[in-house]
């Protein structure tokens, strides 16, 4: 008489040989599974390290302008200079507009990615001037004419309010936060993968928000001015010279700006360099 084989029936005791065959081969599965895990995750791409901290809210002082972009310079005891916007979609011009070029302060949710600081002011805050200051002198200072290759972004999103916060994934949001109001900026990398990013304004000096709406989120080299207002770095880009490059050339802007290798560095740098040629900056 042959032997027959174990067979599992779900009312019966299971039998050794299947017992044994699974107190092997479900950890082993499991192990696998997890290795598996931890190997793809540790493939993908960074989503960038900004910082959207909406646990409290922070107050702050400084001397506010608005042109284009509503930004509070001489913040704290760096005197870094601030980025406004409302939650949402929306700029903080409309709100801001009367307290133009005077010291205020204002509170909100703090936004932060490497040496970029933006505050998103709820619709509870409002502004209040701060007696006894004097009026600052504002206006750029130019540093020379830039061309550069990268990737035209919203500054709320890829700043830390979105993840990823660049790239087509993310295009259809940035598309919409540009439409309403939210200062572009343009992230490209050196050919030592450093990231630097400028905020974009028109050749007349105002918002270029509406105008860069079909660019945004893929590759373009375009050409400018190089500026700087209080702490912050400006391109004051020439619209016929905005050219898409091909899909190949999108690079991942994901990694952090780092503050000793991204605007600090290469804002000490800009003074002496007045052209970049496509292969001082590739993708």
């Amino acid at each position: 008489m042959s032997k027959q084989d174990d067979f599992f029936v779900g009312y019966l005791p299971t039998p050794k040989a299947i017992a044994g065959f699974y107190r092997i081969a479900i950890p082993v599965i499991a192990l696998v599974c997890l290795t598996l895990g931890a190997w793809i995750a540790m493939g993908q791409k960074s989503a960038g390290q900004g910082i959207w901290d909406v646990s409290e809210h922070q107050v702050i002082q400084g001397y506010l302008t608005v042109d284009p972009y509503p930004v509070i310079h001489f913040v704290g005891d760096d005197q870094r200079s601030v980025i406004l916007v409302q939650q949402g979609k929306h700029s903080a011009s409309e709100k801001a507009q009367l307290f133009a070029n005077s010291w205020v302060s204002i509170s909100g949710y703090a936004i932060t990615r490497g040496d970029w600081s933006m505050l998103e002011i709820p619709p509870s805050s409002v502004f209040a001037r701060e007696p006894s200051k004097t009026s600052l002198n504002t206006n750029p200072e130019v540093l020379g004419e830039i061309t550069l290759q990268g990737e035209i972004i919203d500054s709320k999103c890829f700043l830390g309010v979105m993840k990823p916060g660049h790239g087509k994934t993310h295009r259809a949001c940035a598309a919409m936060c540009l439409l309403g109001g939210m200062p572009p900026m343009f992230v490209v990398k050196s050919e030592t993968g450093e990231r630097f990013g400028y905020l974009l304004i028109r050749q007349d000096g105002t918002s270029a928000s509406l105008e860069l709406v079909d660019n945004v989120a893929v590759p373009v080299e375009l050409t400018g001015q190089l500026e700087r207002r209080g702490d912050m770095l400006y391109i004051r880009y020439d619209k016929s010279q905005v050219t898409r490059l091909s899909a190949v050339a999108l690079a991942d802007y994901g990694e952090l700006i780092t503050a000793d290798s991204g605007l600090t560095a290469h804002r000490d740098s800009a003074m002496s360099v007045d052209t970049h040629s496509e292969s001082d900056h590739e993708l």
